[in-house]
């Protein structure tokens, strides 16, 4: 019986939250895992369903912010903020970037979603109603 990429992500996830020193032993668990079953192709899948189970059974969420000035700390603390009560996170774990072409704003990246609050991504949407 095969098991599903989910329960896999879903085991992974609680044995690396039981034993973070193990970690890497884990991820190449999942990685065999994926070959075996020839899902090698759905490893971004794989590695969104493990990020979610991460953040699902208390372990931190990723995120990664891109904006096109650096953010402020107050910015950053609000953003934060909204991240861990849309998704029920404790800890956030961001990593920031800057992209001079989005002009303004940021977009934020987790393993759920993504909220584009960028002046390029308005513009573009500007340009879709005309």
């Amino acid at each position: 019986m095969k098991a599903s990429r989910r329960l896999v992500a879903e085991t992974i996830a609680a044995r690396i939250l039981a034993e973070p020193k193990q970690s890497a032993k884990w991820m190449q668990i999942a990685a065999a895992y994926l070959l075996e079953t020839k899902q090698a192709d759905r490893s971004e899948l794989f590695l969104n369903d493990l990020a979610h189970e991460l953040v699902a059974q208390g372990g931190p969420l990723s995120a990664e912010v891109v904006s096109a000035r650096p953010l402020t700390a107050e910015v950053m603390s609000d953003l934060e903020s909204y991240l861990k009560s849309a998704t029920g996170a404790t800890e956030i774990d961001v990593q920031v970037s800057h992209d001079p072409s989005l002009l303004g704003g940021f977009v934020a990246r987790t393993p759920d979603g993504e909220i584009d609050k960028s002046v390029h991504h308005q513009l573009s949407q500007l340009r879709g109603i005309a």
